[in-house]
């Protein structure tokens, strides 16, 4: 009987919870080793990409999980909860402290509904974004063929947005706390034409907009240019994921891994009304203001963020078998790195899918319990 390959039975193992294969060895993919040059064809400049995304990937689930803590701490400490109350680290940390602040919300809640109080919430949800130039230079470096300058990157679903020094084509976006003569998106203290499912204005603002105002494109834009732009665009995004370009499925796996770990997600505005005479639990109320601020904006924002980095973790779990299958001809050690890649993938993944679902579960009990 033919044998597999060591690297790729190690890493049927890792996918199907198998026994470690003694006698494999070989760096992590953020080690020096499997950091370096792997060679000069195109086989190698694949497993680069992979490691790389890999290691990105890693990165941004382990400042996933801290970063979903920290929310829940500082909604804690809204609450008026102690250091030790909101103590924890890990992920049976992160879910723990955050279940207890959600009970400490509910029963704050509880008593200032019991005065008749009651809480509304308006919020522009959070934009995450991805950097158009970067994937075009990461689709290049897994594809030697390829020139940055020509991939054609398009957005799936949404729009390329920037900074346009010339003639703006679309819309113009500038943030604003004020009256706002087109589209409002954000919270509108006020009325609204149209809202979006979460609540937030979509449409114009017969009062104070607090977000984004939107309006027809004139020429130039001195806010954020959606549309097109006559000249090259400054940092450009999508606001959505990118397009895939034409390279192999594992470039654009890749690509997107890396790309989306390295997505900056700037949280939503969030403004906080309260109705009825709420002075005889105004310290309560003030507790669930603060609380509902720090918390649900982070968990909003957390939870966006996660499930797109989740959506990009499963393509490159899928892409991991043939391109272990690759690293096998490229070299013992290309080989080698590349099983220790895949097990830190799935390791990220469920690391990523328990911050989601920490995440989703203080979106519905703040939102649901106050809306």
């Amino acid at each position: 009987m033919k044998r597999l390959p060591t690297a790729l039975v190690a890493l049927i193992a890792v996918f199907t919870g198998a026994a470690c294969i003694p006698g494999v060895t070989g760096g992590t993919s953020g080690s020096s080793t499997c950091g370096g040059d792997m060679g000069a064809t195109q086989g190698a400049a694949r497993i680069e990409a992979f490691l790389g995304a890999a290691s990105a990937f890693n990165q941004a689930s382990v400042q996933l999980e801290r970063d979903t803590l920290a929310s829940c701490q500082r909604m804690g400490r809204a609450l008026g909860m102690s250091d030790a109350d909101v103590a924890g680290s890990g992920a049976d940390g992160m879910r723990s402290v955050c279940q207890r602040v959600n009970q400490q919300f509910r029963a704050e809640l509880t008593a200032v509904q019991q005065a008749n109080v009651q809480i509304t919430i308006a919020a522009q949800p959070p934009q995450c974004q991805v950097s158009v130039e970067g994937y075009a230079r990461c689709a290049a470096e897994c594809e030697a063929t390829v020139d940055p300058g020509s991939v054609q990157i398009q957005c799936q679903g949404g729009e390329v947005r920037g900074q346009c020094s010339a003639t703006c084509s679309g819309s113009c976006a500038v943030s604003v706390d004020a009256q706002c003569a087109g589209r409002c998106e954000g919270a509108c203290e006020g009325t609204c034409s149209a809202r979006n499912a979460d609540g937030s204005c979509a449409g114009t603002c017969q009062g104070t907009c607090h977000g984004q105002c939107v309006v027809q494109a004139q020429a130039s834009c001195s806010g954020e240019c959606r549309g097109g732009c006559s000249v090259e665009w400054v940092r450009p995004y999508c606001t959505t994921q990118v397009e895939p370009a034409r390279v192999s499925a594992e470039c654009n796996a890749a690509c997107d891994a890396r790309l989306e770990a390295q997505a900056t997600c700037q949280p939503g505005e969030l403004f906080v009304g309260v109705s009825g005479n709420a002075d005889a639990v105004a310290a309560r109320v003030a507790r669930l203001r603060a609380a509902t601020v720090e918390g649900l904006a982070g968990a909003y924002t957390l939870s966006v963020r996660g499930q797109r980095l989740a959506t990009a973790g499963a393509d490159v779990v899928r892409m991991f078998p043939g391109a272990a299958q690759g690293a096998v001809a490229v070299s013992a050690q290309a080989a080698a790195c590349m099983t220790s890649a895949a097990s830190g993938v799935v390791q990220s993944m469920a690391r990523v899918n328990v911050s989601v679902q920490v995440n989703v579960e203080v979106s519905a009990s703040v939102s649901g319990s106050a809306g």
